[in-house]
């Protein structure tokens, strides 16, 4: 396995992987090929995918404000689950950001995504009860 950039010639391979994973929210952002290549071309060191026999098998996206950093679309193929890929990919992402000087991450869980939130809970992040999360469509 291979963890490297991803480029937007990957679109169509993480977009396949995503619609694979469980808990993944694809409709609540600009998913289209334009809106992930906007993401990679502003963070270009901290968009990741693991690749096995030329196959998507994990994916990042991390993007930073400048001051705080945040993860999207961080998944693992269902295969290769449990193989500490999606742990490799947090750790790269967390360490560029760390050398950016990025102090704090946030990241987003859909509600009823049991599993993703017992996975990140493992990994040490830490459930916020003092916000509410509000967003708008532009």
């Amino acid at each position: 396995m291979e963890i490297r950039r991803m480029v937007s010639e990957d679109y169509e391979g993480a977009y396949d992987l995503w619609t694979r994973v469980p808990g993944m929210n694809l409709n609540s952002l600009d998913n289209s090929y334009e809106g992930i290549d906007r993401i990679i071309r502003k963070n270009p060191e901290t968009c990741l995918v693991a690749v096995t026999n030329e196959r998507i098998i994990g994916t990042i996206l991390g993007g930073t404000d400048g001051r705080k950093g945040f993860l999207y679309h961080t998944a693992v193929d269902p295969v290769h689950q449990g193989k500490g890929i999606g742990t490799q990919l947090i750790d790269r992402v967390c360490s560029i950001f760390k050398r950016e000087k990025i102090t704090k991450i946030g990241l987003h869980v859909v509600l009823d995504n049991e599993e993703g939130k017992q996975f990140w809970r493992k990994k040490g992040w830490n459930f916020r009860p003092d916000i509410v999360y509000l967003d708008r469509d532009l």
